[in-house]
């Protein structure tokens, strides 16, 4: 096991692993105008059959609502150990930089973006990432990290005869690894504000727990440089989940604080995603969604404001706990 992986959730934790176990890295793009966003997920397959293991980078493209994957043999995936430095054949990720070298049938894609001023997710000893207390936990399904809420962008990208150019752009940076991904969840995310600096990223999920389940959620707002966080762990309670045809509507509240949501679907496109460590999973994302949040204190309104070019993911029915009468 690598110890620094414990306490640092941006580095790879399936050193000790043989089968039934993925992870990867969600990387996401927009430009300066706000007008062209795309993600990059670099990861590991290791299902039941070590013949099938493997390395991958899928990638997503906001304005034209399509995706792809690449395939690479698992020996050609290196992962730095006391640093987040990922590489998959010509493909490097880390908090700094993105080399993008990829081709198939279908795609091609070829780029090279710096990382500028990354807001890194703070670590502490007994509070390694954005879980909490629950990054020790060994029975988790599924694990989630933040490495950065937000950063700017230097670079440009080719995709396939499109070539878009990141410069003055902002990019986001998280990450999931275990088994498999829940069986219900919601997730988005945007920090393409008004107001730069700003980011948003909330997951309402199902966690099997000791033979049962809870739903439980994981938060995250950067304003004017605070982070304001909110979690099952600290607290929190989610008053509302629903998803309709067209809208999403999330509300959450902890010691004083309450967060209330919305966030409009769009048409997306197809990833693959994780069960049992095996790629066998589809899952579909929008990247041109859009949220609205208010963040209030007591009755005080902190923020307000839409997010555009944002990710979303709507997966399964949530149950919250019924409130004792």
């Amino acid at each position: 096991m690598n110890l620094y992986a414990l306490f640092n959730s941006s580095l790879y934790h399936g050193t000790s692993s043989r089968k039934g176990f993925f992870e990867g890295w969600y990387f996401k793009f927009v430009d300066r105008k706000k007008e062209k966003s795309f993600a990059v997920i670099p990861g590991v397959s290791l299902n039941s059959s070590r013949e099938d293991a493997h390395a991958f980078v899928q990638f997503l493209s906001g304005g034209k609502n399509e995706s792809g994957n690449f395939n690479y043999p698992l020996g050609e995936f290196h992962s730095g150990k006391k640093h987040f430095s990922v590489e998959i054949s010509k493909n490097h990720f880390s908090a700094g930089a993105v080399i993008l070298e990829m081709c198939n049938e279908n795609h091609r894609i070829a780029g090279n973006i710096r990382i500028l001023e990354p807001y890194l997710w703070p670590r502490k000893f007994y509070s390694p990432g954005i879980m909490g207390p629950f990054s020790f936990v060994p029975f988790m399904e599924c694990y989630h990290g933040v490495v950065s809420m937000d950063h700017k962008l230097e670079g440009e990208v080719r995709i396939d005869d499109e070539l878009i150019d990141l410069s003055g752009g902002r990019g986001y940076i998280e990450k999931d690894w275990g088994r498999s991904f829940p069986k219900a969840w919601v997730w988005m995310q945007s920090n393409s504000f008004d107001l730069e600096r700003t980011s948003f990223m909330l997951s309402i999920a199902t966690i099997p727990w000791l033979g049962r389940s809870f739903t439980g959620c994981l938060c995250a707002f950067l304003f004017k440089e605070k982070l304001y966080k909110f979690a099952t762990y600290r607290g929190a309670k989610i008053d509302r989940v629903e998803a309709l045809d067209n809208e999403v509507f999330l509300q959450l509240r902890q010691a004083g604080f309450s967060l209330n949501v919305s966030a409009k679907k769009t048409s997306g496109a197809r990833l693959i995603s994780p069960v049992e460590g095996s790629m066998s999973g589809k899952i579909d994302e929008s990247l041109t969604s859009e949220i609205t949040v208010r963040l209030f204190r007591n009755d005080a309104v902190l923020f307000e404001g839409t997010g555009t070019n944002s990710g979303l993911e709507v997966v399964g029915e949530l149950k919250l706990k019924e409130k004792s009468k």
